[in-house]
């Protein structure tokens, strides 16, 4: 992993993440790939920047069969968390993946809005430790393991990954923090790298992943004329991939 470290986001940042993503209609999908994959239901789980715990909680009280590790570095967040016997709790980063989990094998890996966060101090080393992050998990995997992700889609008119990078730089730079903080960045200052389709298949690629399943939601309205030719916006939305190792 890269010698610096991921930024992270501020205390007040992080309460506005305080919340669970995954609804009853996501939540349907995961449970469908989860029925389908693991007939046995004993299986072992880490759900890394869990934050808050509810969504590993709504596994482990589907499956009473399985165990759940939540990893998150921020212990204000990680301080919510409802206490389980089958649910460990890990204050800690995904840089140190490797070193904390060592030769442990998870079953399901999941990554929820997660890997845009994993933000450093260049476009070109984020990419760089998304893909050594990704390549870490996949390493944690057990034979029948597989990664699910939830991430945004930022599609660029012509240029698919030009929204990509514009992102990242305007909401990095300490100095424009303030502007992009007035137009509504809750991650000014610290980054955000979102990936266009492309880039997230090219970059499960490499990381020697295949998508088993991918689900495309819906296209994200609301977005100004002014604001998508500013940044060069495509079709916005978020999918969900379901990926197995290339073995």
């Amino acid at each position: 992993m890269n010698k610096d470290q991921i930024r992270k986001l501020d205390d007040q940042a992080i309460q506005q993440f305080d919340t669970e993503y995954v609804d009853d209609f996501r939540w349907k999908i995961i449970q469908g790939k989860i029925d389908k994959t693991f007939t046995q239901q004993n299986f072992s789980f880490l759900d890394i920047g869990g934050g808050n715990g509810r969504f590993t909680d709504r596994i482990l009280q589907a499956y009473p069969q399985s165990t759940g590790t939540l990893l998150d570095n921020a212990e204000s967040i990680l301080s919510l968390n409802k206490i389980d016997r089958r649910k460990r709790l890990i204050l800690g980063s995904v840089e140190d993946l490797t070193n904390i989990f060592g030769s442990s094998k998870f079953d399901l890996i999941f990554f929820n809005w997660t890997i845009h966060h994993f933000v450093q101090g260049s476009y070109a080393e984020t990419r760089k430790t998304q893909l050594e992050v990704i390549i870490n998990a996949t390493n944690l995997l057990s034979s029948i393991g597989y990664i699910s992700v939830f991430e945004n889609m930022y599609d660029g008119i012509f240029f698919k990954s030009l929204p990509s990078y514009l992102i990242f730089y305007l909401t990095s730079s300490k100095t424009l923090a303030p502007l992009m903080k007035k137009m509504g960045a809750n991650t000014a200052g610290c980054g955000v790298c979102f990936l266009s389709k492309k880039q997230w298949d090219q970059t499960f690629e490499k990381a020697s992943l295949i998508v088993s399943e991918y689900t495309d939601f819906e296209k994200w309205g609301g977005i100004t004329i002014m604001r998508k030719l500013f940044l060069h916006l495509g079709p916005i939305r978020h999918g969900h991939f379901w990926l197995r190792q290339n073995l």
